[in-house]
């Protein structure tokens, strides 16, 4: 099955900082995940950082891997995950898919600036200045036809 999604996902110090955009399904969710998998650094506590500001949603299929990533995560040391998805609509049906979990594991931002404060508050500093994926946000921007020519 062909692969759909972008992502890019960086160790940053003790924080694993992933950043998703596009569509993706279910092949694309696995792969992203095996490459979490071998990046986390699991043998001491992490925290997890994703930004989905360009996430285009996934199918119901890929959205149902979550819960397992999740617990994979948890049971590797990761103390909490800290996700961007500045759409309201696309955070709420990004946890009602995923599974609700603790607001002390997994908390849901509008901005990366209210994640970094969350994380560096959890005993993870990480600050704006830390994120490593601006060119890929700045890449991978939908494209809004604004109807002006």
């Amino acid at each position: 099955m062909k692969i759909h999604g972008l992502w890019k996902i960086t160790l940053i110090r003790n924080v694993l900082v992933r950043t998703t955009a596009g569509s993706f399904n279910e092949a694309g969710t696995q792969a992203c995940f095996e490459e979490t998998q071998q990046k986390a650094p699991v043998d001491k506590p992490w925290a997890g950082l994703t930004n989905a500001a360009n996430w285009e949603m996934s199918n119901a299929a890929a959205l149902q891997s979550f819960p397992k990533m999740r617990e994979w995560a948890f049971q590797n040391n990761c103390v909490c995950l800290a996700v961007v998805v500045p759409s309201q609509i696309r955070q709420l049906i990004h946890q009602r898919q995923t599974g609700n979990m603790p607001e002390n594991l997994v908390r849901y931002f509008s901005n990366m600036e209210e994640a970094c404060n969350w994380l560096t508050a959890r005993g993870f500093p990480f600050t704006m200045a830390d994120y490593p994926h601006e060119d890929f946000v700045l890449s991978t921007r939908p494209v809004h036809n604004t109807g002006k020519h």
